[in-house]
């Protein structure tokens, strides 16, 4: 059993992201990108997932526009993974972001580009995003940039 709460604190919010981010590196291995979502965590809503006393994941809202919220970052710690977090925290997101705009967006690695941003994609793909466009050069040829998108309610 698991709760997820809202992350107020800015230096929480902080060492939430870092804390999660450091158990994934095969997700988040460059580390100016690692560094550059724990700073932007200062300025994002975040939300943690426990269970008992230990923190299992995060998610972080942006807005890219007045019709679009972003998921800036989601993690859930290995150990965790598979068991309906990473969904919990997204559901939590969701919830928050519809009562603002009407799309919700995630930018991840193209699919086929990377074995663990596969599964990243199926992930999203399950819960009802669809591809919207690729950009091939915006992180670098190794890894090119998959805009995936949902329609809120």
């Amino acid at each position: 059993m698991f709760v997820i709460e809202e992350v107020k604190d800015v230096n929480q919010k902080m060492a939430v992201v870092a804390e999660v981010l450091k158990d994934l590196p095969e997700w988040f291995g460059i580390p100016e990108s690692t560094q550059a979502y724990i700073e932007e965590a200062k300025d994002l809503q975040v939300w943690a997932a426990y269970q008992e006393s230990d923190l299992t994941g995060f998610v972080s809202l942006s807005y890219s526009s007045e019709d679009c919220a972003e998921i800036d970052c989601l993690g859930v710690k290995k150990a965790y993974q598979g068991r309906g977090i990473g969904s919990q925290l997204l559901a939590t997101l969701e919830s928050e972001a519809s009562k603002n705009v009407d799309f919700l967006q995630v930018k991840t690695v193209a699919e086929g580009s990377n074995k663990d941003y596969d599964r990243t994609n199926i992930f999203y793909g399950s819960l009802g995003f669809k591809k919207l466009e690729i950009f091939p050069q915006l992180w670098g040829s190794q890894n090119p940039c998959q805009i995936l998108i949902k329609k809120m309610g």
